[in-house]
């Protein structure tokens, strides 16, 4: 007998569309590297030694077990320091994911779970691609000619996206909750469900209806008409209530304001966003506030 529960589609809240390059390298101190930027994200990771690096402008020095993300875009580069020859393991990925704004400008010290996941990620990728050494040209990878870790690939994208959110979980105040149940109409419509994915993704920017039709190759009638009959509401109702829930969380978990809270959401200026505040919940931030404060 068939089972009529609809299930529950998981949200992916760092969802990873792929993996664009890993290197290890053993830099002596004489390796000279150059500025570059590129569209993806860069974790670079100290495993031996120490270095300087150069994220827009700015010097950073990593020791021995941190990590350090470049933001996509971002114009960086490694900086040897004389006499003290490195370790450094770096994987460049594409990820649009909300979540991911935690790790832009942040310097992080590996946990012993990080360092385990790291090490994997090496074995899964030199064990799955053809990764010449000490080589900083290559862009791209290549799969081994010969005999293949099986799921090698996969593993190594599942290892970073686990290492990820557990990086996210040490910092509670920045640790995103799950969201919500959906309705029953959402999950079951393929089309509307993708439309509040990509609502998630691009929770901290403008909605765009042109990029939205874009990116699900729909017409922006036909989406907005499929969504209002479908949910009940329409997108931008749905965006903006996404936005309030949000900034609730950031009102309730974080010490910020309400003037750095609608700049994050960019919600144009605080009285806007007080406005919208109590056009979808009820009450002004300053009420919401004193209310988490009694309870």
């Amino acid at each position: 007998m068939a089972s009529k529960f609809s299930g529950y589609k998981v949200q992916k809240t760092i969802s990873i569309r792929s993996i664009s390059s890993i290197h290890y390298f053993e830099f002596d101190d004489k390796f000279v590297d150059r500025m570059e930027s590129h569209e993806e994200w860069e974790m670079v990771y100290i495993d031996r030694g120490k270095c300087h690096i150069i994220a827009d402008g700015e010097s950073f020095l990593l020791s021995q077990g941190e990590m350090y993300f470049h933001k996509p875009q971002e114009e960086h580069m490694l900086q040897i320091i004389e006499g003290v020859p490195s370790n450094i393991f770096i994987i460049t990925f594409h990820c649009n994911s909300a979540a991911m704004r935690y790790f832009e400008k942040r310097k992080l010290e590996a946990d012993v779970s990080t360092k385990q996941h790291i090490a994997t990620i090496i074995h899964e990728a030199s064990n799955t691609y053809y990764l010449p050494f000490n080589n900083p040209a290559m862009s791209g990878l290549k799969y081994k000619s010969g005999k293949i870790l099986w799921a090698g690939d996969q593993t190594v994208l599942m290892r970073l996206e686990l290492m990820l959110i557990e990086l996210i979980r040490l910092d509670e105040s920045f640790a995103e909750r799950p969201r919500a149940f959906l309705k029953k109409e959402i999950i079951e419509d393929d089309l509307c469900f993708k439309i509040v994915e990509y609502m998630e993704a691009h929770l901290y920017e403008k909605l765009s209806m042109n990029e939205l039709s874009r990116n699900l190759s729909f017409s922006k009638s036909y989406i907005s008409k499929r969504f209002a009959s479908t949910c009940g509401y329409s997108i931008v109702d749905y965006f903006n209530t996404m936005k309030i829930n949000e900034a609730k969380r950031l009102i309730r978990e974080t010490n910020k304001n309400f003037v750095e809270i609608a700049e994050l959401l960019m919600l144009s200026n605080s009285h806007y966003f007080s406005t919208l505040f109590k056009k979808y919940s009820g009450m002004t931030p300053t009420q919401y506030k004193k209310s988490c404060m009694k309870k």
